[in-house]
Order: structure tokens, then C-alpha cells, then sequence
């Protein structure tokens, strides 16, 4: 199979596995000039196959010697399709921890079921006998009822009023009007049903019923502040709701981890970076794109590697934690910068065309893009034929399959 990028709406549908084998390994590459860190050394992460969840592996594997399991909802390659790019990085992040002193596994399933939260536990049990941190970095765009099987949707959208605006289109490379209607009352809800705190609950009522959270456990997951630039279809639309919802999930539970387990739950607030999640964002593009350009000028740009681990190394497991009121951890205070804002707001309104390809931030955030999904990298051939099925059979066994 010749496997080019195939993209719809700005998502990629296709992915190329040596590319994705590339980026993962550039990860580990990446966290091998970082400092080591003293951290946890059992690992559960929900979501950890891109993104945030794949760097946090990453590093804690890495750089803190832990070992891991990971539970990502991952199609396999079959027929003409190429698999996605999160199976691939599963791929490839085992092959990389092969030559660590700790043991890794993936378990492929549907997070929000009560079946792979079962298959979990029973990994957990067999493996680890407990766990000492849970990461939640689930990005998803609807969720099932674990209980009835009926599937809710999220709505990205502002709450109130309308969102007129432009977006990036990545695969036209062209700016495009846009015109976002508020959010209906059930499309509110139904976000928070999907993106807010309630499945993370379970998972950690889920792990503490069977016994798995170790004295000392801790839980995290990946929140976004924002800026006012972005206000209208973030924090003031769907996903805001959704976001206090797990805000407001993590000081419940921080409460009662603490008394049994002196432990913790805690929210990250993360710095924007390019994820497969920030696409699906009307105007996120331009934003980041200005981000990246005002932030390399300004010398204070970092990877997502880069920055999960200053995360867990200096504010989890470290003493230099930045916390704001809500008790969420600001390691988004780089970008937050007043001069870095005021210059992000600047450059989003002299760049509001085609001109915004001109910048050097648009272009490493399409790198990037690409990368993500294993293309755009000079030293492989993408006229080259791949054979999937040639490759898939000595892997599929490195999984534990849900579905």
C-alpha cells in the first residue's frame, strides 16, 4: 500500500506506521537529554497513545523508570485501511521500551465500559498488584453509557450567542469563514457528559474498589485555561462546561484521596500544543499558529515532551509547583505571559488571511500536524509500498484487545 495523507475536516485518515515509529522514537530521543526525575513507578494511562497521554509515557518511562499500562481505543490496520496513528505509536512505543529496565502494555478498548475497566483491573492485579499514579487524557468526541449502551455526542460551541469567525484549513492551506450556532442546552450537556469528570471518577471508584491505588497514589488529568483570545468557543462555550466539570471532579476526589491514601488528585493546566485533539477546534488553528510564532521570539516555545516532563518532574513529583486558586497546576504559565498574549492577540488580528501561512509558528504547527499522523519526515519514502499485512501479524499480539 502507498500511503499518502488523506485528510477530512482537518482530520487525518490515514496514518503512515513508519513515520509514527519516527515520531515516537524522536520522543524518546527527546527525553534522553531531560534529567531523570523521581517519580511513580506504576503507571495507569487512560488516553496514551497521542498527545499529552503519549508524551506523559513517555517521560515517566523514561525519565523516571516507571513502568505502564496503557488504554487507548485503537483501530487496526485492515483491508485498505492503514490503522490509526495511535496504534502505530503503540507499536512503536513498545519496541522503544524494550530497552528499559520496566514492563509496558496496552490494552485496546472502549475506556468508558465497565468491561476494559474489568480487563484493567485484572492487568493491574497480574502485573503490578497496584498502581501509584493515574493519568486521564482522554480525548474523545462521544462517549457511550456504560449502562444502557446509548452513545452522547459533545458539541464544540460557543454558549449564548453565535461564533463568526475564520479557520484554517489545513489540507487547502486556506483561511475559511466560519459561522458556529450556540450551543443548545442538551449539547451543553451532552459535552459534559463526554469531556467532563464523571468517567475519570469511575475509573478511580473503579481502581480503589479492587484495590489497586497504593498509599501515596496520585491522579492527574489535562485541563486548558486559555486565553481570551479563545474565550467564546472555549472557556465561555461547551468545552468551558466540561472542563469545570473535571475541575470540580478533581477537589472531590482530592478531598477523599487525601484522608485514605494521602494522596491527590490534581488538574494540569496545559500550555496549547499540537495534538490531534487541537484541530477539531474552530479558530484553535490561527491561535496556535500565532502562539508558536510570539513564543520562539520570545525564546520560551517548548515541545509537548518538553513540557509534560517539567510537569511531573518539577510540579508533581517536585517542590516548584504553580497553583492557582482553583487548586489546578499552571504549567501553562509560559504561555500566559501578559507580553506573550498581548503579542498572540496582535499577530491573530494582522493575520487574519492567507498571510498566516507566512509565519514560521503556522509552518511548525503543520509539521507537527503531520507528524502526529507519520508523514511530512525527509528521510522516508512515501512513494515507497508498505505491506500491512506483512508487519501486522508479528505485532498484533503485543495488545490486549476490548472490541
Amino acid at each position: 500500500m502507498i500511503i499518502k495523507p488523506t485528510l477530512r475536516n482537518n482530520i487525518f485518515l490515514s496514518a503512515h506506521p513508519l513515520g509514527c515509529e519516527h515520531y515516537v522514537n524522536d520522543l524518546f530521543e527527546e527525553a534522553k537529554q531531560l534529567p531523570n526525575f523521581g517519580g511513580p513507578k506504576r503507571v495507569l494511562i487512560i488516553g496514551g497513545s497521542s498527545g499529552y497521554g503519549l508524551s506523559s509515557r513517555v517521560t515517566l518511562a523514561q525519565n523516571a523508570q516507571a513502568s505502564t499500562i496503557n488504554v487507548s481505543y485503537e483501530s487496526r490496520p485492515k483491508d485498505q485501511r492503514t490503522g490509526t496513528a495511535g496504534y502505530w505509536n503503540n507499536v512503536a512505543f513498545i519496541k522503544q521500551a524494550q530497552s528499559l529496565d520496566s514492563k509496558h502494555y496496552d490494552i485496546i478498548g472502549n475506556a468508558f465500559s465497565h468491561q476494559t475497566k474489568a480487563i484493567t483491573i485484572d492487568k493491574i492485579k497480574e502485573t503490578f498488584g497496584q498502581i501509584d499514579l493515574l493519568v486521564y487524557s482522554l480525548a474523545s468526541g462521544a462517549r457511550p453509557n456504560p449502562d444502557t449502551g446509548e452513545v452522547i455526542y459533545s458539541a464544540i460551541k460557543p454558549i449564548g450567542e453565535d461564533l463568526v469567525g475564520k479557520t484554517v484549513d489545513i489540507a487547502s492551506k486556506e483561511i475559511r469563514d466560519i459561522h458556529i450556532k450556540a450551543a443548545t442546552p442538551e449539547e451543553v450537556q451532552g459535552t459534559v457528559y463526554v469531556m467532563g469528570g464523571e468517567d475519570w471518577q469511575l475509573w478511580v471508584e473503579a481502581l480503589e474498589k479492587a484495590g489497586c491505588l497504593s498509599k501515596g497514589f496520585k491522579t492527574i488529568s489535562y485541563s486548558y485555561v486559555g486565553s481570551g483570545a479563545m474565550d467564546q468557543i472555549y472557556r465561555s462555550g461547551t468545552i468551558g462546561k466540561a472542563k469545570d466539570h473535571l475541575e470540580d471532579t478533581a477537589l472531590a476526589m482530592n478531598s477523599w484521596l487525601k484522608d485514605k491514601y494521602q494522596g491527590e488528585a490534581v488538574i494540569s493546566s496545559s500550555k496549547a500544543v499540537t495534538t490531534k485533539a487541537s484541530v477539531f477546534i474552530p479558530g484553535f488553528v490561527s491561535y496556535i499558529s500565532c502562539l508558536f510564532e510570539v513564543m520562539k521570539e520570545l525564546g520560551n516555545h517548548e515541545s509537548i515532551l518538553a513540557h509534560k516532563h517539567l510537569l511531573f518532574k518539577d510540579m508533581v513529583y517536585g517542590d516548584k509547583r504553580l497553583v492557582d486558586a482553583k487548586n489546578r497546576i499552571r504549567v501553562d504559565h509560559h504561555e500566559m505571559e501578559p507580553r506573550v498574549q498581548e503579542l498572540t492577540k496582535r499577530y491573530l488580528q494582522q493575520y487574519q488571511n492567507e498571510s498566516i501561512f507566512e509565519l514560521s509558528g503556522t509552518q511548525l504547527f503543520l509539521t507537527e500536524v503531520h507528524h502526529n499522523n507519520g508523514f511530512g519526515y525527509a528521510d522516508i519514502d512515501y512513494d515507497q509500498d508498505v505491506d500491512l499485512e506483512a508487519i501486522l501479524p508479528k505485532l498484533d499480539n503485543l495488545f490486549d484487545y476490548n472490541g
